[in-house]
């Protein structure tokens, strides 16, 4: 009897020691399986805010607003920009005309091929052709270009990018690479391109220091950044 006892209570304490290690497994894979989600789900938000930011970056980079039926629209700007020549109206604007007035080229949008032409020198920055040739490239900061079956100007539209982003000149004056969001010249406003609505330079960065946006008057100051 006693021996069936001995067996018994080691039977039930084997038992007991079981079911706890058991309880205490289960319990370490329960907070594992946890852990593992609260970081999935980390994981998924940050992927998400990483989304979010580059949807950001591309409205304001290449989102026209449908601005295009007030700028080519009402204003037929577009027919100014190819010039009589190529069915507009007048000399038209060459891109060294662009240039010179504070229009940038991002050399990222250039295919190697154009890139190459233009270390030639065998690119005539003279013609309001080639300013067709980088609009249909897509390469002109803050404008873009739509156009006709034929190949002539439509329309054109003006992004957010034209008055707050620029180059780094990395490639000539006014072409190179857009500047990285968040830093000096992206995202900020450019006096160069404001100054003549803002009424001057000086008005503009003078404007901008006391807390007043040139086309936003409510908005707190930004940053002004010089031509370069």
């Amino acid at each position: 009897m006693n021996r069936l006892l001995a067996v018994v209570l080691v039977a039930s304490v084997a038992s007991s020691g079981i079911a706890l290690l058991s309880s205490r497994a289960l319990q370490k894979v329960s907070a594992s399986n946890s852990g593992d989600r609260r970081e999935e789900k980390n994981h998924t938000t940050e992927i998400h805010a990483l989304e979010m930011i580059e949807h950001g970056r591309t409205t304001f980079r290449f989102d026209t607003f449908g601005d295009q039926k007030f700028w080519g629209g009402s204003l037929q700007l577009h027919k100014a920009i190819e010039g009589q020549k190529l069915g507009g109206v007048g000399p038209g604007v060459d891109p060294a005309t662009a240039l010179a007035v504070g229009l940038k080229v991002d050399v990222d949008a250039l295919p190697d091929s154009v890139i190459q032409a233009l270390k030639a020198g065998k690119v005539n920055l003279q013609d309001p052709a080639t300013t067709l040739a980088l609009l249909k490239l897509n390469s002109v900061v803050g404008i873009t270009g739509f156009f006709n079956n034929s190949g002539t100007l439509k329309s054109v539209g003006i992004q957010c990018a034209l008055c707050h982003s620029t180059v780094d000149n990395s490639f000539a004056p006014g072409i190179g690479h857009r500047l990285a969001p968040g830093s000096v010249g992206d995202g900020l406003v450019r006096c160069d391109v404001v100054r003549p609505v803002a009424g001057g330079r000086s008005a503009c960065t003078g404007r901008l220091r006391r807390g007043a946006h040139p086309h936003h008057p409510r908005r707190p100051g930004r940053q002004a950044v010089s031509p370069t």
